[in-house]
């Protein structure tokens, strides 16, 4: 850079889903905070169990241990692969901290991007699913909304 300081990241996010390329872009992540001497913050967002869905179904008619079973062993599915990721940075030398929070419903994005904000994250680094044109117009995606709203620099690993 020519003039301007190159810029320093100390804390950089991480939001996982499991998917082959959240985990790529773990790897990616893992590699800058090696470089950077930043902590890595990796984070899982708990689906909000939705009232048209079949467990949300179950929910409004009073089976609340179904809902509780579902988010237990979500939760436990994430708390699996990301201590993989925790490990492999353990491995690099990189400072890890974890957070898998339940959706407050304000949305996957709206989780990430305060989460980010409160805690000065410098950097979110996140895969991007391999959907189809037509079902981004549909549906977006939580990585594009996350690149208009966060409070910081997003890289998108592919």
């Amino acid at each position: 850079m020519t003039g301007a300081e190159a810029p320093s990241f100390t804390k950089i996010l991480v939001p996982l889903d499991g998917s082959p390329v959240s985990r790529k872009a773990a790897k990616y992540a893992i590699h800058l905070a090696r470089v950077e001497n930043a902590k890595l913050i990796l984070m899982h967002v708990i689906e909000d169990v939705k009232q048209g869905g079949a467990i949300g179904l179950q929910a409004k008619y009073g089976n609340v241990r179904l809902v509780e079973g579902f988010k237990k062993a979500t939760t436990k599915a994430a708390e699996k692969w990301i201590e993989e990721i925790k490990s492999q940075a353990d491995k690099a030398g990189v400072k890890t901290a974890s957070e898998i929070v339940p959706d407050d419903g304000t949305s996957e994005v709206g989780m990430i991007t305060s989460y980010a904000k409160k805690n000065d994250v410098d950097l979110i680094v996140m895969g991007k699913r391999g959907q189809s044109k037509f079902r981004q117009l549909l549906v977006g995606s939580v990585t594009n909304a996350v690149l208009n709203h966060a409070p910081c620099p997003v890289l998108v690993v592919r």
